[in-house]
């Protein structure tokens, strides 16, 4: 067996870092009742599974689609996510605001964690996400607790809950990325995606030769990645164990390498969490490109934002009769763009105010032409407003 060197400190180290994490997710509880109500996430239950083991309990943190109840025949895909207590509303939030942009469908969000009183989670997830007995941290109990996912927790979400059993996905930070690529070297068929965030590679060299040399693959798309300011040998491990997997050919469905810039451990999982969903969705994503649903030409014209102000004079308290006049004469020329559909959208302040700004994104073949409407409004004209037609993108 290939010796294992600094693994233990770096989870040790993932433990101090976690550890205030979670001291400041679960207050402690104290003596007087809370000035106010705890923060609850909507649309989320809690679920203790019946006791396996007589040193622990497990607890499953359940994030529901907005549609949920309202939808009884609808299947859902599910994500799972290890370390639930500190990663279950990161992955619900994301995967939140990634179906409001139409990314992906609607999910089932799981976090798989322990339940009972004080439990200690460093120690448990240790013994529980390592397929290795490690000499100063326990483990080697990842085989069971594979197992008891997919025994006892898939068919629970499949019979309750209406998971998708065609499209499962499986996430993990540290130990937890270690957990979810041996999920996928000992059991690939079973998640249809892997996210594995700063994996604790180190334990799992033999299986991934193992798989190798069986010549089985799997249709899984598989995420890995690496934090920039990671420990260097960590770093360098986990890129080992990417290039191993990616000339071994195990993984048929899609393998992709994410570096994070300028963070350190752990401080990669957002980013990751995000852009990992978004690629082991992909064959499943409701649209994809550029969103077209909001300011968009049906001749296919682009759009560009034009931006009136006042000049100094009409910004002056009092207006004249005749800046008066440009301005009503604006609003018209404005009303008549959107008559023409020429217009998709435009803000302005109400017409009492003196100031009379206003905003318009305005369809037109190019950028010239655009230009040609802003000069031809009747306050542009009159010396009332000027306009500044905005630069596109970098």
């Amino acid at each position: 067996m290939k010796p294992k060197i600094f693994s233990m400190k770096l989870l040790l180290k993932l433990a101090f870092i976690l550890g205030i994490v979670a001291s400041m997710a679960w207050p402690a509880e104290t003596a007087s009742a809370p000035a106010y109500p705890p923060h609850v996430v909507p649309n989320s239950e809690l679920r203790v599974l019946p006791r396996t083991r007589p040193d622990r309990l497990y607890q499953l943190h359940i994030g529901l689609p907005a549609g949920f109840r309202e939808h009884p025949e609808k299947k859902y895909p599910v994500v799972f996510v290890t370390d639930g207590y500190w990663g279950f509303t990161t992955v619900a939030a994301i995967s939140g605001g990634l179906f409001y942009g139409k990314n992906v469908p609607e999910m089932l969000v799981v976090g798989l964690g322990y339940a009972g009183e004080h439990p200690d989670y460093q120690q448990l997830r240790n013994e529980d996400l390592s397929p290795m007995v490690e000499s100063d941290d326990g483990g080697g109990h990842a085989e069971q607790f594979l197992g008891l996912i997919e025994t006892q927790v898939i068919p629970l979400l499949e019979k309750e809950y209406r998971a998708d059993p065609g499209h499962r996905y499986l996430m993990g930070c540290s130990g937890g990325g270690a957990f979810t690529l041996y999920a996928l070297l000992t059991k690939p068929e079973l998640f249809q995606g892997y996210v594995a965030d700063s994996p604790a590679v180190d334990v799992l060299w033999d299986f991934e030769r193992e798989l190798a040399a069986s010549g089985r693959t799997t249709q899984a798309r598989v995420f890995i990645s690496a934090a920039e300011n990671e420990w260097k040998f960590y770093r360098r491990q986990i890129g080992s164990f990417y290039r191993r997997l990616e000339k071994d050919g195990i993984v048929k469905g899609g393998l992709k390498f994410h570096p994070v810039d300028h963070v350190r451990h752990s401080g990669s999982v957002p980013e990751v969490y995000t852009q990992g969903l978004l690629f082991v969705t992909t064959p499943i994503a409701p649209e994809t490109g550029v969103a077209k649903d909001y300011l968009t030409d049906p001749q296919g014209r682009p759009g560009f934002e034009i931006n009136f102000r006042p000049t100094p004079v009409a910004a002056s308290p009092a207006l004249t009769t005749a800046q008066e006049a440009a301005l009503r004469a604006h609003e018209a020329y404005l009303a008549r763009l959107v008559a023409g559909k020429r217009v998709a959208w435009t803000a302005a302040t109400p017409p009492e105010s003196s100031r009379r700004y206003s905003t318009l994104v305005l369809f037109a073949a190019d950028r010239a032409a655009a230009e040609s409407v802003a000069r031809a409004d009747p306050a542009v004209q009159a010396g009332v407003l000027v306009y500044e037609l905005l630069e596109e993108e970098p």
